[in-house]
């Protein structure tokens, strides 16, 4: 009797907690999945699908699934491929499986699971497989993607900026323009993300605190470099540097770390454009080219500029004051300038100070970005180098000791290219439509005075007048001006 009753327990709570599971799986997908039917008698029904999905496959891609095949007519399992410990990889499109298969596979996610139902027409047919699959047998294969490569690259893995432009240049060269595209646009996502990452970090890090050198170490300090006064930055430099590192591991995947310092350099440069300008032109996208061709000549200055952007002005109907800029959210100090510069020349002054004066704002951002990457470029030579005011850093091979005059050295060697870096984006900003503006920045404040002066306004003439005197003090023009606007604002 006792145990007949436990045995009722048992059942019970068995199927209460039956009932519990299924409650909590209703909740989660209170509608049942419904098989679709996409023709032909082939019907798909998705059993899993990852909440994020970047990609799909699609023709020409190779996937590597996981199946368990079962005959339709009574579920006899006929096929798997964990019996081979290993995934089945095939290109899709290409013939190389069942059609059903074949077709049944397309636009899945990767990680994603599916009951494929396969008529006899599209499977084996009339012939079936020997004693294992019978002749016109509905098929029915139970599958998961667990990877998928386009263009000899793996989607949805850890990826670094180097691997995909490198195989995005190779299929350039091969005059493989679609192929070119997915690949420079991926690696350009990644760059992005670097970049919004390392930005962030920079700015996080710049209140770290130096290390404390002994005396010692400060007097190797003064005699390697020859100015003890020098000092405080180096420490501050290379005490931001390991915060940097640090950040950067805390939020990037390991590839995307410290990426390769040439590579870094020409997505900087806006390189990447160049190539995807042509394959998009050949593509016959007119428009994303002409983005990606003004993006590039922003900071280039070649034949290919001036004749590619009237090219495209004139495919897309653009005014010479109209730019297209291909990344999002960003508005170039460059356009602000020309429409400044088309209202100028138009007459029209208060547009004109309104888009000079917007056009300043974004060259000061576009400046501390530039600012920024520099001191990026740095940190990453430090960083590869070791020197991040520890007991040693690693040079070509050998160890370098704090208390050493070589470390000091090297240090000095790095942060003079970080200056030079530095000194260089005034030149790299002044860059328009492929043309090298000289002294850019002392036009703006050039046009802003006559403007002011057109509008009345004397004191700002004087003011904007005087900063261009600044930035070039023997203008002898803008002293007459200066002098000028300020007796007659007096009178």
């Amino acid at each position: 009797m006792l145990r007949q009753l436990f045995k009722l327990l048992a059942t019970l709570l068995l199927l209460l907690l039956s009932c519990s599971i299924h409650g909590k799986a209703e909740e989660k997908n209170p509608l049942p999945f419904v098989d679709e039917d996409w023709g032909d008698g082939l019907k798909v029904l998705t059993t899993f699908k990852p909440a994020k999905c970047e990609h799909k496959a699609k023709t020409s891609d190779v996937v590597h699934y996981h199946y368990v095949g079962r005959l339709g007519i009574d579920g006899r399992t006929f096929g798997k491929s964990f019996d081979y410990n290993s995934p089945y990889i095939v290109a899709l499109g290409q013939g190389r499986i069942i059609a059903g298969m074949d077709r049944g596979l397309l636009g899945t996610c990767l990680w994603e699971r599916r009951r494929i139902t396969i008529p006899p027409h599209l499977g084996y047919g009339e012939r079936g497989v020997g004693s294992t699959i019978p002749p016109n047998s509905t098929l029915v294969f139970y599958v998961r993607l667990i990877k998928l490569e386009r263009n000899g690259f793996s989607l949805g893995e850890d990826q670094s900026i180097e691997s995909l432009w490198n195989s995005g240049l190779a299929s350039y060269s091969r005059q493989e323009w679609q192929p070119t595209v997915d690949l420079l646009e991926e690696a350009l996502k990644l760059y992005h993300q670097y970049e919004n990452v390392t930005s962030e970090c920079l700015k996080r890090c710049n209140s770290e605190e130096p290390p404390q050198l002994n005396d010692t170490q400060s007097a190797v300090f003064t005699a390697a470099v020859n100015d003890d006064s020098l000092m405080p930055q180096f420490l501050v430099y290379a005490a931001r540097s390991k915060c940097i590192a640090k950040c950067k591991s805390r939020q990037l995947p390991s590839k995307l770390r410290m990426p390769d310092s040439d590579v870094l350099a020409a997505f900087r440069r806006h390189e990447p454009y160049s190539y995807l300008h042509y394959s998009y032109f050949k593509l016959g996208n007119i428009e994303e080219g002409a983005k990606c061709l003004f993006t590039y000549c922003f900071s280039h200055t070649e034949t290919m500029c001036s004749e590619g952007l009237t090219y495209y002005r004139r495919q897309l109907g653009l005014r010479d004051d109209e730019v297209v800029y291909r990344i999002p959210g960003k508005l170039p100090h460059h356009k602000a300038y020309l429409v400044a510069k088309a209202a100028y020349e138009n007459k029209e002054w208060q547009k004109s100070v309104d888009s000079f004066e917007s056009a300043l704002a974004l060259y000061n951002e576009a400046l501390e970005h530039c600012q920024l990457v520099c001191e990026d470029s740095m940190h990453i030579n430090m960083s590869q180098h070791g020197v991040s005011g520890q007991k040693v850093a690693k040079f070509n091979q050998h160890s370098l000791s704090v208390d050493s005059m070589e470390y000091y050295a090297l240090l000095t060697t790095i942060v003079r290219e970080l200056l030079g870096c530095r000194t260089g984006c005034i030149d790299k900003l002044a860059t328009v439509e492929g043309i090298h503006i000289d002294s850019y920045l002392q036009s703006h404040f050039h046009y802003l005075q006559f403007n002011y002066y057109k509008l009345g306004m004397l004191e700002r003439a004087a003011e904007t007048a005087a900063t261009y005197l600044i930035l070039d003090p023997s203008s002898v023009v803008m002293n007459e001006n200066v002098h000028l606007y300020t007796n007659y604002s007096l009178n």
